[in-house]
């Protein structure tokens, strides 16, 4: 049996606040070591994920944009994937400098933007994304240094909304277009996300799943998240582990099945996986 850990990133693997790993790494590095893969699954982009995967010296495939794609390293799995059937509705391409293969389940970051656009003329509700700030707001309102801030304005499948949501007829009536569009509006742990209905953190897990069982064989798989948008995950998982907010809460949620750990995002982390795993 093949263990697999899926897990998010900010207010998880990632330090809330500063996006600082230091706390679990050298978890990672034994997971690493016993040859168990961690597989980022975020709302944070490809470049951005490439960062913290090769500083943890990571080669797995991620998910990123809360679901929206599944970026797998060329010749990860050794078989060529556009031959199975399970794949059939997806579009699979190559993506980025590294030309790994991407598996996209949403929409284009092109078609999000232009319906964001245009519902919000329609609907005159204030709402801003990264395409919309400059870098200097970027950076104020994430706490992202200029490079980490140009990465995460660099989108392929969803747009992040930074400013101006509320519970305003005017932006209820921008969401209603949003759905009418094929799109939706997930809440993060800190801002909310466009993305298409297709893309879904537990439907690209359940994907990935079925590409990994061809590799490995059977798997136990490990999920680890701390918002709402990570409840799709961890339900698709067999054991999910839901960590602390920085206020020492947890997300409210109707699943029995998760383990609530005592203890706030990366130090939770840590907890969870030693619970596992005698490291």
């Amino acid at each position: 049996m093949k263990w697999i850990v899926y897990t998010d990133l900010d207010g998880t693997l990632l330090d809330f606040q500063t996006y600082s790993y230091k706390v679990t790494e050298d978890t990672v590095k034994k997971l690493i070591e016993r040859d168990v893969p961690v597989i980022f699954c975020s709302s944070k982009t490809r470049v951005e994920q490439e960062v913290y995967r090769k500083a943890l010296q990571l080669d797995y495939p991620f998910i990123v944009e809360n679901g929206s794609a599944i970026i797998i390293p060329r010749d990860f799995f050794g078989f060529e994937l556009e031959s199975l059937h399970f794949l059939e509705p997806y579009k699979l391409t190559t993506i980025g400098e590294e030309a790994h293969l991407a598996l996209i389940l949403g929409e284009s970051y092109q078609y999000i933007r232009s319906i964001i656009v245009s519902a919000r003329s329609e609907t005159d509700a204030h709402v801003f994304g990264y395409a919309d700030l400059t870098l200097a707001e970027i950076m104020s309102l994430t706490g992202l240094d200029k490079a980490s801030a140009l990465r995460a304005s660099n989108r392929d499948f969803s747009e992040t909304l930074l400013k101006g949501i509320d519970d305003s007829k005017k932006c209820k009536s921008l969401f209603h277009i949003l759905d009418e569009q094929n799109l939706l509006c997930v809440s993060g742990g800190k801002f909310h996300t466009v993305m298409g209905k297709g893309g879904d953190k537990g439907k690209a897990v359940n994907i990935l799943d079925q590409l990994l069982t061809l590799k490995y064989g059977e798997l136990q798989t490990i999920g680890l998240g701390d918002s709402a948008n990570d409840l799709p995950l961890l339900k698709e998982v067999d054991r999910p582990f839901l960590v602390q907010k920085p206020s020492g809460k947890w997300q409210e949620i109707e699943e029995n099945s998760v383990t609530k750990v005592n203890a706030i995002g990366p130090e939770g982390w840590n907890l969870a996986i030693q619970s596992i795993f005698d490291i």
